[in-house]
């Protein structure tokens, strides 16, 4: 168990304190480990300047996992889906970026089919179909006011993520952590949800969409890509809802310390030490949390929430006003994939209390 788990997930005082003693030594190091490879992706990615360096830092954070052998495959598997999700982001913006309507029906109907084979696969499978259609809407949303850029876009997201990938790879070889006996890829537990799982993620996107339509809200493309990814990230599990609640809730901690570190301990003339000794701790805190199976979920959106809000670069920006309403998107973006969960329940399920 986690030494986070309290944290996380919610258990009593004793058991907390008993695994805190118990884990800490092997949880910090696999931490300090995975916070070391995403500063170090982080610097990488500023020094050569592109675009979203957080992005390189995130992956680090995603794919890192204590078993030598998962995380290996676990990266492959996210490089295959940020390549897929990239090209599939050019072409919905080279065929629709002209076409608002269109545009948002093909993203919709992209996330549909990444929930439906998502849930039908096995466990990094369904993982890397996740991340297939969060690098679809980053280059799509990013890239539709000036599709001539679109390619560019997908390039820097590949880019980014492939040097998180071989940051964390270098790392977990470095300071090897243990190698799985049987390497066993679970199966999604609950394989025929698929096609309702499909129209929830379709769903959670349309109306999103449909929302920043109406709103031109200057933030709606980040609402709609936390809408689609947090429903397609949970839809295999078994407990939807109080997985996706768990992501809020690290969601919410890692947005409030990520605010933090950005207005109240950063500053203009610090040089990139600086900035690594300030990010350290915060990065260990979600490095804890992945390392027990139970809470990797929270620390998800955590490290996910932590990373957008301090929004580490080599120019800062300070503009406390742009930065809480990105906030707010992502936030109200995991509200909308909740209640597409709860809002898709089939009537036999509520008959019998069987989860959606």
């Amino acid at each position: 168990m986690s030494a986070l788990r309290y944290l996380f997930v919610g258990t009593s005082f004793r058991d907390t304190a008993s695994a805190l003693l118990r884990d800490l030594p092997a949880d910090a190091a696999f931490a300090l480990r995975t916070s070391a490879a995403a500063l170090l992706a982080l610097y990488l990615a500023m020094a050569l300047h592109l675009d979203t360096p957080r992005w390189a830092a995130w992956t680090v954070l995603t794919v890192s996992v204590p078993s030598l052998d998962h995380a290996f495959v676990k990266s492959a598997y996210r490089m295959i889906g940020t390549i897929v999700g990239a090209a599939a982001g050019i072409v919905i913006v080279a065929l629709f970026a002209q076409r608002p309507l269109e545009f948002d029906l093909a993203m919709a109907l992209w996330a549909g089919v990444c929930a439906f084979v998502g849930t039908r696969v096995r466990q990094y499978q369904t993982y890397a179909l996740a991340l297939t259609w969060l690098t679809t809407g980053i280059v799509s949303y990013g890239s539709v006011a000036d599709p001539n850029g679109a390619f560019i876009v997908a390039a820097s997201r590949t880019a980014e993520v492939a040097l998180g990938i071989v940051c964390a790879g270098g790392a977990a070889i470095l300071f090897e952590g243990h190698r799985a006996a049987t390497l066993v890829h679970t199966a999604s537990p609950v394989p025929g949800q698929a096609r309702r799982n499909g129209v929830r993620a379709g769903l959670a996107v349309m109306l999103a969409s449909a929302f920043w339509y109406v709103s031109q809200w200057q933030d709606g493309p980040f609402f709609v890509l936390m809408s689609g990814a947090a429903t397609l990230l949970f839809a295999a599990y078994p407990s939807k809802v109080a997985a996706t609640l768990g992501m809020l809730r690290g969601f919410l901690l890692g947005t409030l310390l990520g605010l933090f570190v950005r207005f109240a301990l950063f500053t203009r003339s610090a040089w990139f030490g600086e900035e690594a000794l300030v990010l350290l701790p915060f990065l260990m805190l979600g490095g804890i949390g992945l390392a027990d199976s139970r809470t990797q979920g929270p620390a998800t959106g955590y490290n996910l929430a932590f990373m957008l809000a301090v929004d580490p670069a080599n120019t800062l920006s300070f503009d406390l006003g742009a930065a809480l309403n990105e906030a707010m998107a992502m936030i109200f973006g995991v509200l909308v994939s909740i209640g597409a969960f709860l809002g898709l329940v089939p009537i036999r399920a509520l008959l019998h209390r069987d989860g959606a």
